[in-house]
């Protein structure tokens, strides 16, 4: 009995400390096999609720040091609650001049996350639709996951 409350207790600390309180969404979806082609775009769904604050919006990248160029272009599309439509063309820096790798991980694998719109403030509560496309000349690049972070700003 006393090993089961121990272990209990070790889990809901563990529980408390990786909570992160300013997080409002933080998803990743995969690539099939590891690679992100042209017709394969990628979509979030996230519920908002808190009109009043702002928040920070990031779009998150894995991708293997396989990646054969220093930059990901990416077609930005946002859908409100209300039905407005917002297309933006974002490119992410992976690797510079000199060839290092701008996002952190170790073996084959880096991850990189860019802040896409800060202190920004949701007009509308409801369901808001985020689509990443592959904005690249090539057909299919090395890029194994996508995602999306919402974050209360200056909380």
């Amino acid at each position: 009995m006393k090993k089961l409350s121990t272990f209990a207790l070790f889990l809901i600390i563990l529980l408390s400390v990786s909570c992160d309180p300013h997080m409002i969404y933080d998803q990743y979806v995969h690539t099939e096999n590891g690679l992100w082609n042209w017709t394969d775009a990628r979509e979030f769904e996230v519920d908002i609720t808190d009109t009043t604050s702002l928040h920070n919006i990031y779009l998150q990248v894995r991708h293997s040091v396989d990646y054969p160029l220093s930059n990901l272009y990416m077609f930005v599309h946002v859908k409100g609650p209300g039905g407005q439509h917002m297309t933006d063309t974002v490119n992410l820096i992976l690797a510079a001049p000199d060839g290092r790798w701008t996002g952190s991980g170790t073996g084959k694998l880096r991850e990189l996350q860019l802040l896409y719109r800060s202190q920004t403030q949701f007009g509308k509560s409801g369901t808001y639709v985020f689509t990443l496309e592959q904005g690249m000349r090539k057909p299919e690049l090395p890029v194994t996951d996508l995602g999306i972070r919402i974050e209360k700003a200056n909380p």
